[in-house]
Formats: C-alpha cells, sequence, structure tokens
C-alpha cells in the first residue's frame, strides 16, 4: 500500500468529503482522517478536524486540484 500524505485539512468532516469526492471526480484516491467518531461528534469542540489524505506521489496533483477550486 503506498504511503499517505496530509494534503490539507479541514474543521468538519463534511468539508473534507466534499474536497475527497473533488479529487475523486478528477482521478486522484483520497481518504480522510478525523478523530469524530465517524462523523457522530460533528461539533468542532469534540473534533480535532480531518485531514485529506492522498498517495506521496498524488501529492502535488491533489494540491493544484484544490487548489483550482479556491
Amino acid at each position: 500500500m503506498a504511503e499517505l500524505v496530509a494534503v490539507t485539512s479541514y474543521p468538519t468532516r463534511l468539508e473534507a468529503e466534499i474536497a475527497k469526492g473533488f479529487l475523486e471526480v478528477n482521478g486522484t484516491t483520497a481518504e480522510i482522517e478525523a478523530d469524530d467518531a465517524g462523523g457522530v461528534h460533528q461539533f468542532p469542540a469534540y473534533s480535532f478536524g480531518a485531514q485529506l489524505k492522498v498517495s506521496k506521489k498524488d501529492l502535488e496533483k491533489a494540491k493544484k486540484i484544490l487548489q483550482s477550486t479556491s
């Protein structure tokens, strides 16, 4: 399995899921790492956010894709 690295982080899982979907539509597989109990704890007080991760080889491509949405 490829080493995963963080592209960026979001305050909520929902925001990370939207970005993940955008990456995947553009051909880049992504994973979300979060401490929100799978979305059960949706409030920032219970979470340190969600990291969006991709394989190391796709890092630059993912950054460009996400920057194009800004």
